[in-house]
């Protein structure tokens, strides 16, 4: 018979497991990604922002659970918080950096008419006809 515990502690050996297979196919593709082209570049950032979100989304439901609330030792408490906020600082401050960068390049290509208007154009929204017998 299953426990509820047992269920538990299982679907927490399972999450585990699946990080560390995740982690390890980064771990190779880091070595394919040194020489890869700007769009594959561009891909494993989404893909990475993709499984950082989701990691996030779990510490964020884990942090929810009664359980957890409950049982987790302050030093371990301490511990989370302080790694988890070690990490949105980094990546705030990578995103003001990234964001400022990005921003002072398409300045300067403004600046040379050297942008592409088109993909700065508004798309016209189709215009519905209403439907009449």
């Amino acid at each position: 018979m299953h426990t509820p515990e047992a269920v538990f502690l299982k679907s927490l050996m399972e999450w585990v497991e699946a990080q560390k297979k995740i982690l390890n196919a980064f771990k190779e593709a880091d070595k394919e990604l040194e020489n890869a082209d700007r769009l594959m570049q561009v891909l494993a950032s989404r893909n990475a922002c993709f499984h950082i979100a989701r990691t996030i989304k779990g510490f964020e439901s884990w942090l929810q659970n009664p359980l957890v609330i409950g049982l987790m030792p302050k030093e371990m408490a301490d511990e989370v918080r302080r790694k988890l906020w070690d990490l949105m600082k980094e990546v705030m401050e990578f995103d003001i950096k990234h964001t400022s960068d990005f921003t002072n390049l398409l300045k300067k290509m403004s600046d040379e008419g050297k942008l592409p208007r088109v993909l700065f154009e508004k798309r016209e929204e189709a215009r519905r006809v209403p439907y009449t017998l």
